[in-house]
């Protein structure tokens, strides 16, 4: 049994050395000298998160369809968004025959500008989550998050990947993720990102599969760090993609005062992984 007295304790060692990269960690530079946007043009971001469970199809009783790339494309590319952040995606690995689906995704659904954050070596290859973007990212950084064991339960390797953007002379930090699925590691994690995050100088907007439903204590502790999920309130389910029965996918933002939503929807329809995509329209104030 996991204590919780211990997760102060553990949470302080993890801090200290989970980050990884080299100049990745530098300390945040702004692009152009930081938000100078005279205020005269409204920016509006459209902001997707997606698992797209390393390009496979939903195919109910069938654990691994084939991979299909160019369906995964089609769904990020119709979206027409700004950022994407994708979980769950392969390089080089052997089920999906070598392809290096973040370079291989990103020219198929058109985004110049990527950084992978590797959550682990895999069969011969790598896995974790990537950052798509329309826009150049700069002090990109890769932080692995918090894990303990558990005994008898697989306990994933899950990262925090973070870039800046600069949109009409305003810097934006942009962040993805993927919780881990159990609550133990969880609860190391959200104060992890929180700590993390609370260094940037500039908005923030975060999104990534959470492994949490809107009533869980995960989330409500994202909620009380003052991040303001975009589709908060509207119960739309994200997963698994035919039939859907919960909402584990979140975009969120931070602080409250510098962000609009617009429209927040998820994206139906479509059974290019388990998940469904989620997609939010927001205005930078």
């Amino acid at each position: 049994m996991i204590h919780k007295n211990i997760y102060p304790f553990i949470f302080t060692l993890m801090a200290l050395f989970c980050s990884c990269g080299t100049e990745e960690n530098a300390p945040e530079t702004s692009g152009n000298g930081g938000n100078d946007s005279d205020g005269d043009t409204e920016i509006i971001l459209k902001v997707m998160t997606y698992n797209v469970k390393h390009c496979s199809p939903y195919i109910p009783g069938i654990a691994e369809p084939d991979i299909d790339i160019q369906s995964t494309a089609d769904v990020i590319k119709s979206a027409e968004a700004d950022i994407v952040f994708i979980q769950e995606i392969d390089r080089n690995t052997r089920r999906s025959n070598g392809v290096d689906q973040v370079m291989e995704l990103a020219k198929l659904s058109g985004f110049a500008h990527f950084y992978f954050s590797k959550g682990q070596d895999y069969q011969g290859g790598e896995y974790g989550d990537v950052l798509f973007s329309k826009y150049p990212l700069r002090n990109t950084a890769t932080y692995d998050l918090p894990r303990i064991e558990i005994e008898g339960t697989y306990v994933g390797y899950c990262t925090l990947g973070r870039a800046t953007i600069t949109v009409g002379g305003n810097t934006i930090t942009i962040a993805n993720t993927h919780l881990a699925t159990t609550q133990e590691n969880r609860d190391l994690q959200i104060p992890f990102i929180n700590e993390t995050l609370q260094s940037s100088r500039y908005p923030v907007i975060l999104g990534g599969d959470m492994n949490a439903t809107p009533y869980n204590s995960t989330i409500n502790t994202l909620d009380s760090y003052g991040f303001v999920r975009s589709g908060k309130g509207l119960n739309q389910f994200t997963i698994p993609s035919i039939d859907p029965t919960r909402e584990l996918d979140y975009i969120c933002f931070r602080s409250a005062d510098r962000f609009e939503v617009i429209e927040h929807k998820v994206i139906t329809g479509t059974n290019a992984s388990d998940h469904l995509p989620v997609l939010s329209t927001i205005k930078l104030k």
